[in-house]
């Protein structure tokens, strides 16, 4: 049995289209546009309070917090323009 490595940089998405591929995927397009609607369904059902669980438990230090809260500021902001999805503000 082959050991699985996992890295701690490789972003979700990037790690799935890879999945698919050595999966011998030859078209990723349903997989990701699939798994793109669960994600929009996702945002579109979480709480503010959801977003400030996630928050304190994935920020292991004051400055990863304010980082945190910074980026998913801009991501949120995404799917409302791009995306027409509400997003919970923190």
């Amino acid at each position: 049995m082959a050991l699985k490595t996992y890295h701690n940089k490789v972003h979700f998405l990037t790690g799935y289209v890879e999945y698919l591929l050595d999966q011998g995927i030859q078209s990723e397009e349903y997989y990701l546009g699939d798994a793109s609607r669960f994600i929009r369904y996702l945002l579109a059902n979480s709480t503010e309070d959801d977003v400030r669980r996630f928050i304190e438990q994935s920020a292991v230090s004051a400055y990863y917090r304010k980082r945190l809260e910074k980026t998913l500021r801009k991501f949120f902001a995404f799917c409302g323009e791009r995306l027409a999805i509400e997003c919970p503000q923190k």
